[in-house]
């Protein structure tokens, strides 16, 4: 039993691995459910048999994608605990997208590469979790002094938010991605947090529910990936 399941986890797995190849090298709109399979060296039905439609399937890929995210601000804190402070996480967020090529062409909304996939919420559940999870931690920050109380939370949201997604949709950027990213860090600093010094000791005291939020948010996408696969 426990070989079959880990059969059809790899064939999901080679199926995305599948679609993810082919929508950069062709864009969404070109890519159908047989060039998918043929990559795969599959038949169609057995596409179906794990992902209940074309848009499903590529949401999957895209939310696999996000899951190197996490991983990323999960080691980042693990290593630092200093990466729990919002201005970091939005730096380290914006690196890691330069390296997703599919995960920079959403943040982007790039219409060639993704086409509506681009555009589409229930394409991308994980918008609405990222945004419970960012309530939710803005919330513990705040809590802890790690963020400025002199807006409230739904303003703070919008303003990170709002940043974050000029800095994403700016067609070029003056200096390396590393440089843009310490512009995106200082504009977040200086928007969100406090001026006066950060108490190591609170960074440490905060760390361990920062990752175990993250560690439920990655659980949640990654259930979400499995349950849509059906039986192969």
């Amino acid at each position: 039993m426990r070989n079959l399941v880990t059969s059809q986890r790899e064939r999901g797995e080679r199926i995305m691995d599948a679609a993810a190849d082919l929508v950069l090298r062709w864009g969404y709109k070109r890519v159908t459910i047989e060039e998918v399979a043929k990559r795969a060296g599959i038949g169609k039905g057995t596409v179906y048999l794990h992902f209940r439609s074309r848009t499903w399937l590529f949401a999957c890929v895209l939310m696999r994608e996000s899951l190197g995210i996490v991983d990323e601000l999960t080691a980042a804190v693990r290593r630092d605990p200093a990466a729990v402070l919002v201005a970091e996480q939005v730096r380290l967020t914006y690196l890691e997208v330069q390296r997703r090529p599919l995960l920079l062409a959403l943040f982007a909304r790039d219409d060639e590469v993704l086409g509506e996939l681009a555009r589409e919420p229930d394409a991308d559940p994980v918008r609405r979790w990222r945004a419970e999870l960012a309530a939710d931690l803005f919330r513990l920050l705040r809590e802890h002094g790690l963020m400025r109380t002199d807006l409230d939370l739904a303003t703070q949201m919008y303003v990170v938010g709002a940043v974050q997604t000029g800095f994403y949709l700016q067609p070029s950027a003056p200096g390396s991605p590393e440089e843009t990213a310490s512009a995106l860090h200082h504009t977040v600093h200086a928007a969100v947090e406090p001026s006066t010094p950060i108490d190591p000791d609170t960074l440490v005291a905060v760390a361990p529910a920062v990752l175990a939020r993250y560690e439920q948010f990655r659980a949640t996408v990654k259930a979400a990936i499995s349950a849509e696969k059906g039986p192969a």
